[in-house]
C-alpha cells in the first residue's frame, strides 16, 4: 500500500461531548425535533441557492483546468454533500436520494474528466428543475424515472484515459 493510500486515525474532538455529555438523548427531545422537521415549512430553493452558485462555480473552474484533480473533486463533491443533507430536511427527498447518487458515484472516480463534470452539470440542471417545479417528496413518476436514469448513468461511466 503506497503511503498516501494507508489509513491513518484522526483523533476526535471532544467539544460537543463536552457541552452536551455522554449516553442516550432524551426520546422527548427527539420526538420534539423530528416534529419540528417534519413541520417545517420553509422553502429550500434559498438554501439551496448558495450550494448550487457553488457548484457553478466548480463546474465553470474545472472546465478551465482539471489538473489538480483532487482539488476538482472536492470542489464538485462539497456542494453536493451540503445539497444532499439538506434537501431530506426540506421534505425534497429526490434531491436528496440524487445527489446520494452522483456523491457516491464521484467517491469512487480518481481522477475528473469531461464525462464527469457533464454528469454533475447535468446533477445541477436537474436540481434547479426539480426545484422549479416543485418536485418535493420522491418527486413522483418523473423523479423516479430521473433517479433510475442517473443510476443508470454513473453504473456505465468509463474513465477516459
Amino acid at each position: 500500500m503506497t503511503e498516501s493510500k494507508k489509513a491513518r486515525t484522526i483523533k476526535a474532538n471532544k467539544e460537543l461531548q463536552m457541552k452536551v455529555g455522554t449516553g442516550q438523548v432524551d426520546e422527548r427531545v427527539v420526538d420534539a425535533a423530528q416534529k419540528v422537521i417534519e413541520a417545517n415549512t420553509v422553502d429550500f430553493a434559498p438554501v439551496a441557492k448558495p450550494e448550487l452558485d457553488a457548484l457553478q462555480k466548480a463546474l465553470d473552474e474545472a472546465r478551465k483546468d482539471m489538473s489538480d484533480g483532487d482539488a476538482v473533486l472536492e470542489s464538485l463533491k462539497t456542494p453536493i454533500m451540503n445539497l444532499k443533507a439538506n434537501a431530506a430536511t426540506f421534505k425534497y427527498k429526490f434531491i436528496s436520494d440524487l445527489t446520494g447518487t452522483v456523491l457516491m458515484f464521484l467517491e469512487n472516480v480518481s481522477k475528473p474528466d469531461k464525462k464527469i463534470l457533464q454528469i454533475v452539470d447535468v446533477l445541477h440542471k436537474t436540481i434547479l428543475l426539480s426545484l422549479a417545479y416543485n418536485m418535493k417528496g420522491d418527486g413522483g413518476a418523473h423523479g423516479k424515472v430521473l433517479l433510475e436514469a442517473f443510476n443508470k448513468l454513473c453504473q456505465k461511466y468509463k474513465p477516459v484515459n
